[in-house]
């Protein structure tokens, strides 16, 4: 869509003061995860380039920007934002595994509630819907929700993969379910890309699952390399906003241009403000390290042992292209279960050195993992914030 360069630099210095305003008034300045937009009055190009849109989509990538910022209610008069007519706000909280996820989405609906507000957690962790994959995910317990609902944990058995078309069905259940309450307010927390865009930009994947069937029989990961180089040659773009080695991202994105799903979508009763915490990856990186040590400590191997118990995680490990369970594909997980195959050992078994080299092992692989979904960041529009701001900049636009 093209639109006048002076009427859109316009809003884009409109937008810039007004989520300034919101931080000095509420006498806080942001830290320095908050994202700042650079103005440029030269070039709209320039200027939309520089907030981090990509030169070829700056008209779709303007509306995630203008829909992070959470500025869209009050600029209700801007003609080109008429998907958002009738749609009431919602909240979006994403970041890489240890991040403060949970913690800050509790704070969020601590603060809505005072306002009047019914906030509902919706969970976008890929893991985390799995029952009895609970330490190892940090799961949220019961004993620490302060009351707040949280839905869409536990949906599954680790037995068998939910496929992104499945979950995405059930976000849009959740959600059209929350639209008939006037005062929900739905927090969508998770550090699973896909999941969360899949939900922002509703995306209408019914009866995809077959041919995501099909793409699995034709590409099975052993050649994942082809798989991409198929992606390559069908979608060059998509291509390049995923990693080579990447199977499920390259799968979902095969999907997605074979059911010609970028046309395809269905629109969302909320429209959500999209809010991501960035630690760097240096503080990142030890709190991953702090996590997993806390894990194990919280009993992590005898969750894994319960598994195996119940899913023959190990035997399966040792039978070559034998269908894995979801827990044997999970970083923090699938480490000790390999450590247990190769050494012949029962989970329980695993001595100290056993040990050492397995959370060495989970450790490299999640923060490889943490640093995709820091790239997430753009893709889906967040607005980069740290705690100390944050809370108090999201429920103030919530108003």
């Amino acid at each position: 869509m093209l639109l006048h360069t002076k009427v859109m630099r316009k809003h884009l210095l409109t937008a810039e003061r007004l989520r300034k305003g919101v931080a000095a008034a509420q006498d806080d300045r942001p830290g320095p995860g908050v994202f700042v937009a650079d103005v440029d009055s030269r070039l709209l190009t320039r200027t939309l380039t520089a907030c981090g849109c990509r030169r070829d989509q700056l008209g779709a990538d303007l509306r995630r920007r203008l829909l992070a910022w959470g500025i869209m209610h009050q600029s209700s008069n801007l003609t080109w934002w008429m998907r958002l007519a009738g749609r009431r706000r919602a909240v979006a909280i994403y970041g890489p595994t240890s991040s403060g996820k949970t913690a800050l989405s509790l704070d969020i609906c601590q603060a809505a509630s005072e306002r009047g507000l019914r906030p509902v957690v919706l969970n976008a962790d890929s893991r985390q819907v799995y029952a009895g994959m609970d330490i190892g995910t940090s799961k949220i317990k019961p004993s620490q929700m302060r009351g707040f609902e949280h839905r869409l944990l536990d949906v599954a058995e680790p037995s068998s993969k939910l496929l992104l078309e499945a979950c995405a069905q059930m976000a849009r259940d959740e959600l059209a379910s929350l639209a008939a309450s006037e005062d929900a307010l739905p927090v969508l927390v998770g550090g699973t890309g896909v999941y969360v865009q899949s939900v922002l930009e509703g995306w209408a994947l019914t009866g995809t699952g077959t041919l995501r069937r099909s793409l699995e029989r034709d590409f099975p990961r052993s050649d994942v390399k082809d798989a991409y180089q198929l992606l390559e040659r069908l979608a060059p773009e998509a291509a390049r906003r995923v990693h080579p080695n990447n199977y499920e991202a390259i799968l979902n994105a095969l999907v997605r241009r074979m059911a010609g799903a970028a046309g395809n979508e269905a629109a969302a009763p909320f429209a959500f403000a999209v809010y991501g915490i960035d630690r760097g990856d240096a503080e990142t990186g030890r709190r991953i390290e702090t996590t997993l040590d806390a894990q194990i400590r919280d009993g992590l191997l005898a969750e894994i042992a319960g598994l195996d118990r119940r899913y023959r995680l190990v035997e399966q490990a040792r039978r070559p292209g034998c269908r894995r369970n979801v827990a044997s594909q999970t970083h923090g997980y699938r480490e000790f279960v390999r450590m247990a195959a190769s050494t012949g050992k029962a989970i329980t078994e695993l001595d100290g050195a056993d040990l050492a080299a397995a959370r060495a092992e989970a450790l490299g692989h999640i923060r490889a993992y943490s640093r995709r979904q820091r790239s997430w960041f753009r893709k889906l529009g967040a607005s980069r914030v740290d705690h100390r701001s944050a809370v108090k900049i999201i429920v103030s636009r919530l108003q």
